[in-house]
C-alpha cells in the first residue's frame, strides 16, 4: 500500500493533468474508472495540503483580445480590476474578453 504522501502527490499530478486537458470531473473519473466520490475525496486532500504548504500564487495573465477590443484600447484609461481568489490573485484588464475570464474562474473552481 502507498504511503499517505505518495497518494497525495499521484493524485495532485492526476488533478493537474485533468485540468489541463480541460476534462469535466465527470468525464475524467469515467475515462479512468475512478468514482467521483473518490476523485473528490483526493482533491479535498490535495487542497488542504496546497493551504497548508503554499504562499499565495501570482499568476500573469494574458488578455485574449478581438481585433476590435484591440482597436478600442486607450493606454490612458485605466480601470484594471484584481481578483483575490483563494491564494489567487488575478489583475484584470480594463479590456478584458468576458469569455476567457469566465474560463478562468471555472479552472481557478476546480484547484
Amino acid at each position: 500500500m502507498k504511503s499517505t504522501a505518495k497518494n497525495l502527490e499521484l493524485w495532485e499530478q492526476r488533478i493537474k493533468e485533468r485540468v489541463q486537458n480541460g476534462m469535466t470531473i465527470v468525464e475524467w473519473c469515467k475515462n479512468n474508472g475512478i468514482s467521483k466520490h473518490q476523485y473528490n475525496y483526493w482533491n479535498q486532500q490535495v487542497r488542504k495540503r496546497r493551504k497548508t504548504g503554499e504562499e499565495t500564487t501570482f499568476a500573469d495573465i494574458t488578455p485574449i483580445l478581438s481585433p476590435a477590443d484591440t482597436a478600442k484600447q486607450n493606454p490612458v484609461l485605466n480601470s484594471d480590476f484584481q481578483i483575490f481568489f483563494k491564494s489567487f490573485h488575478v489583475i484584470v484588464p480594463c479590456n478584458f474578453h468576458p469569455a476567457a475570464l469566465a474560463g478562468l474562474m471555472k479552472v481557478l473552481q476546480e484547484l
